[in-house]
């Protein structure tokens, strides 16, 4: 059990998702009307709905009871349609969730969660460990699958990217915030020493900001894994930690659904943090970082939802300008969406459940025998899993 169920049953008001690259802290979770909320649009409230009726009676409870109707999408590779409505000046978000729910049966209600970058540059002076300790195959691997991601934007000039195969989209209005976080994760997902011939489908979610962190909408990210479900890809690289959220949940159960395999980072809360999400999700693969002696990192998140770990502590990647050394549990997890690209077992349709079990055969143990809360399997490994 990875505490799904008990966290819709208090999630009435779902609270914000973090961008965990690295090492900065998130939100924590709250049962009723949370106190440190963090919402893109305070007055917006967003319902996702599975057809054309339910979106008809929405439309018309939303209009018959104040709302201001601000924008509807249709996510065909999700089967659902998402309105989003500026609430009245007298209605909470919580008494909005109701009255909206109850009116529209099967319909999904919250608030317009924010995500936040973070990033830290460490001061190492450590070689580039990581593929030695994954033992990546000499010339790297073919990728069997297209990957997607979703995180920043990427900076296509950089020099790692040169040969780069990447179809990039934006999903929100106005200027893209800073790509160094996103050309980092793509530069370990790309590095020919890891993998050849890769095609990605980057989702970039951060606009530009006034304010220090970067914060991207939750619906830029249901609509981003609406668009990589669409598309021919396997993997989904996801760069988030937080608190459970409903709206995330039912895009996620439904990209699963279509096959999507969803890598993410289990969050750098702290050791004694709950489980954060989407990595506490079922159908989510969860990383967690160690480092070049492979010790956990101090900051990740623990539990039985733990499913693997990856380098992660002071790894060396591209940016625009030049190389430097990046910590987090972020950072890690590409590393195991590059793994499962690289692995022909998955070049015909498998789901999560087979993806896990293929993770617990082909890793190596690092804390107590079998499963555990704080390596999972044990650390990815690459070895013996491609042919170049």
């Amino acid at each position: 059990m990875r505490g799904k169920g008990c966290q819709r049953l208090v999630a009435v008001i779902a609270v914000g998702l973090l961008l965990s690259g690295c090492d900065m802290p998130s939100i924590g979770e709250t049962s009723a009307e949370p106190e440190r909320t963090e919402v893109v649009g305070t007055r917006t409230i967003i319902a996702l709905v599975p057809d054309q009726d339910s979106a008809a009676r929405m439309e018309q409870e939303a209009a018959a009871t104040g709302y201001t109707a601000l924008d509807v999408t249709q996510l065909t590779g999700l089967g659902l349609t998402m309105l989003s409505y500026r609430m009245p000046d007298d209605v909470t978000a919580a008494e909005a969730i109701l009255a909206l729910e109850g009116a529209v049966p099967g319909s999904t209600v919250g608030v317009n969660h924010a995500y936040r970058l973070q990033a830290q540059q460490s001061a190492a002076d450590t070689l580039n460990y990581a593929d030695s300790m994954m033992r990546w195959s000499a010339g790297g691997c073919r990728a069997y699958a297209p990957i997607g991601m979703i995180d920043t934007a990427i900076d296509l000039s950089s020099p790692a990217l040169a040969e780069a195969d990447v179809t990039a989209r934006n999903f929100f209005a106005g200027a893209s915030a800073d790509s160094s976080h996103g050309t980092e994760v793509v530069s370990i997902l790309v590095d020919p020493n890891r993998l050849d011939s890769v095609k990605i489908f980057a989702a970039n979610v951060f606009g530009a900001s006034e304010d220090a962190d970067l914060v991207a909408g939750a619906d830029a990210l249901v609509r981003a894994l609406d668009w990589l479900a669409g598309e021919d890809v396997r993997f989904v690289n996801l760069a988030l930690a937080g608190p459970y959220n409903k709206l995330l949940n039912l895009a996620v159960e439904r990209a699963a659904g279509r096959g999507l395999v969803l890598v993410a980072a289990v969050g750098n809360d702290g050791p004694a943090a709950d489980p954060l999400y989407p990595a506490g999700f079922d159908e989510v693969i969860a990383v967690t970082a160690v480092d070049a002696h492979g010790r956990i990192y101090r900051n990740a998140v623990r539990g039985p939802h733990v499913d693997v770990a990856a380098p992660g502590v002071d790894i060396m990647v591209a940016t625009s300008e030049r190389s430097r050394f990046v910590t987090g549990t972020s950072i890690a997890t590409p590393f195991v969406t590059a793994r499962l690209a690289a692995d022909p077992y998955f070049s015909t349709a498998r789901g999560v459940s087979d993806t896990r079990a293929r993770l617990a055969a082909t890793s190596a143990e690092m804390g107590p025998a079998g499963r555990d809360d704080v390596f999972g399997f044990g650390l990815a490994l690459a070895d013996g899993i491609c042919d170049n």
